[in-house]
């Protein structure tokens, strides 16, 4: 009978210790009565951009359900978007959906007041958005880079155009673009961040470990409209719903690329373009493949995700006219920031000073290696695929 209660009393501090273990390394403590959050992107990006700020405040215990990233329509200004103005961009059309998001947020968790965070472009549309009369929707507001103007907006503005005092007494907080020189949240910006929002600390910047990992996002195209026949004009992408379009999810093997298998999940999207969610596995490599009307076969490669995510959104992309004699093409993109060799050492299939895009002259299946290095070193490694037969690969850094 004693052995019988020793084992009990063992077991049931095994199992306490392994609870307490994985909530310490999986499960923050949850906040409760913290403001909900909404980030903005910038020129060119899409809620990507956020995510490693978004895994930080989930990785301090910030409710997934107080955590939202607003996705603009056409985000680049270039010849032939219908929102290639400051005037078109931000003040009307922009600016509605910032508005719209806000009131939807505040009603899905039963609150008063927002945290505003916005990048470059995004930190001026959510200046208008203060100035505009939102600001007793705002608890706080947190702008990056809104001295990085993008090409098409003339307005110059100073640090005192963007304090509290200018818009209208809504707690601000700047990050210039010599505060993040290659236009990303560090750890070090992020703690910032939580201590001006919460006055406290962090717990910690570091990201932790999920092991329920739920992936999903959404299917974008090129263009003024995804399902638009391609242009020369229309060579961009516009964080638009790509239709009509079939997606397959391969596990890879990390210092090759090559396929471990069957697809490990699959999905056809007529409309909407939203995937997911897909069950990923801690510390594994996969290749996204899209196939929609008018686009290449699109090989995205990722390196493992940290934590699951809502915001993992897949380009689809299409040859250009100059790079129909190519016999592979491979894209490099970074959505957390800049792919800037002058501030990060960034290496792209040997070179040194890469570039964002590569083609290869000749027939060839092998690995093609992309690394950033960061507060840790990321390494993406993908395959080349015949662009001749319709095929386009694409290298995405996850941090």
């Amino acid at each position: 009978m004693l052995k019988r209660l020793l084992a009990i009393a063992f077991n049931a501090v095994t199992a306490l210790f392994f609870i307490s273990l994985s909530a310490c390394a999986y499960g923050p403590t949850i906040r409760a009565n913290v403001p909900p959050v909404v980030f903005v992107h910038g020129d060119g990006d899409s809620p990507a951009y956020w995510q490693d700020m978004i895994w930080r405040f989930e990785s301090n215990g910030w409710p997934r359900d107080h955590l939202f990233a607003l996705q603009l329509p056409h985000p680049k200004a270039v010849a032939g978007n219908p929102d290639a103005t400051l005037t078109d961009s931000i003040i009307k059309h922009q600016l509605a959906l910032l508005t719209a998001e806000v009131d939807r947020v505040l009603a899905l968790t039963h609150t008063k007041q927002v945290v505003l965070f916005g990048h470059e472009r995004g930190a001026l549309l959510v200046r208008e958005f203060i100035l505009r009369g939102g600001e007793p929707l705002l608890s706080h507001a947190v702008l990056s880079w809104p001295d990085a103007l993008p090409l098409d907006v003339k307005q110059k503005l100073t640090l005192g155009d963007l304090n509290s005092a200018a818009l209208k007494g809504v707690k601000t907080q700047v990050f210039t673009r010599a505060d993040q020189p290659d236009g990303v949240f560090s750890p070090a910006d992020f703690a910032a961040s939580y201590r001006f929002i919460t006055d406290t600390d962090a717990a910690s910047p570091a990201i932790w470990p999920q092991m329920d990992l739920l992936l999903g996002g959404t299917v974008t195209g090129m263009g003024v409209s995804s399902g638009d026949r391609a242009t020369a004009g229309a060579h961009f992408y516009n964080n638009l719903p790509t239709p009509k379009v079939k997606l397959e999810v391969f596990e890879v093997q990390q210092g090759t690329g090559l396929r471990l298998g069957p697809a490990v999940y699959a999905q056809a999207m007529e409309i909407g373009g939203q995937w997911g969610p897909f069950r990923a596995q801690q510390g594994v490599a996969y290749e996204f493949v899209t196939r929609a009307p008018g686009y290449a076969v699109t090989h995205t490669y990722r390196s493992a995700f940290p934590r699951g995510s809502q915001w993992v959104n897949l380009k689809t992309s299409r040859i250009a006219d100059e790079d129909l004699p190519a016999f592979s093409i491979i894209e490099l993109e970074r959505p957390r920031g800049h792919l800037d060799p002058t501030v990060r050492h960034i290496v792209f299939d040997g070179q040194t000073v890469p570039p964002t895009k590569i083609t290869l002259a000749r027939l060839q299946s092998r690995p093609i290696v992309a690394e950033i290095h960061m507060e840790v070193v990321e390494r993406v490694v993908g395959r080349t695929w015949p662009a001749k037969e319709g095929h386009v690969v694409r290298l995405v850094f996850t941090q």
